[in-house]
C-alpha cells in the first residue's frame, strides 16, 4: 500500500519540477558553501577627541586691605567730634569717613603695592585624530569545486549562506 502513496507522489513532484522548467522560470533555493578567505576592508576615519591644554602665566592683583574701611570708621568719628551743631556734626562726620577711607586706602597702596602670583590656566581644545575601522570583507568561498568572490557588511565565519538559481536553457 505505501508503493501506491509514494509512486504518485514522486511522480507528481517531477512533474511539478518539469512543469516549472518547460514554463522558463527560475527555480532558486539557499545552500551553505565553505568559506575559503576572509580579508578585512579597511579605511582612515578622521575623528575629534577633547585635549587639556594648561600653561603656568604671572598675573599681578592688588593686596586686598581693609584699611580703608577703619579709615572711613575713624575719620567719621573725628568729623562728627568736630561739628558743633547737628547739622555740622552730620556733614562733618560724611566728609571725615570720605576723606578717612581716601587716606586709608592710599597708604595701603604704598605699604602694598602690586602683588603678583603664578597661577594655572587650562582650556580643553579638539584635537583631529585617524583611525582604522573595518567597512567590509572580502570573501572566498567554494561551491562545487569552483571558487566565488563577494563583499559583505560583516564577517560570515565558516560558511556562507548562498542563493542557488537555475533557468533552464532554451
Amino acid at each position: 500500500m505505501l508503493k501506491y502513496i509514494i509512486i504518485p507522489l514522486a511522480i507528481t513532484c517531477s512533474s511539478v519540477t518539469f512543469a516549472d522548467h518547460r514554463g522558463g522560470r527560475t527555480i532558486s533555493h539557499t545552500q551553505f558553501a565553505r568559506v575559503t578567505n576572509v580579508q578585512a576592508i579597511y579605511e582612515r576615519v578622521a575623528f575629534n577627541s577633547p585635549v587639556e591644554h594648561c600653561w603656568q602665566e604671572t598675573v599681578a592683583y592688588q593686596k586686598s586691605s581693609s584699611a580703608p574701611v577703619f579709615g572711613a570708621i575713624i575719620g567719621g568719628a573725628l568729623g562728627n567730634e568736630l561739628g558743633h551743631h547737628k547739622s555740622n556734626k552730620r556733614v562733618g562726620a560724611v566728609v571725615g569717613a570720605v576723606l578717612g577711607a581716601t587716606i586709608a586706602t592710599d597708604i595701603s597702596r604704598q605699604r602694598g603695592g602690586q602683588q603678583y602670583q603664578t597661577v594655572e590656566r587650562c582650556e580643553i581644545q579638539p584635537r583631529q585624530q585617524w583611525r582604522e575601522e573595518i567597512v567590509a570583507y572580502d570573501v572566498s568561498y567554494r561551491y562545487q569545486g569552483e571558487i566565488y568572490h563577494t563583499r559583505m557588511p560583516y564577517n560570515p565565519g565558516r560558511e556562507i549562506e548562498i542563493e542557488v538559481n537555475v533557468t533552464p536553457r532554451g
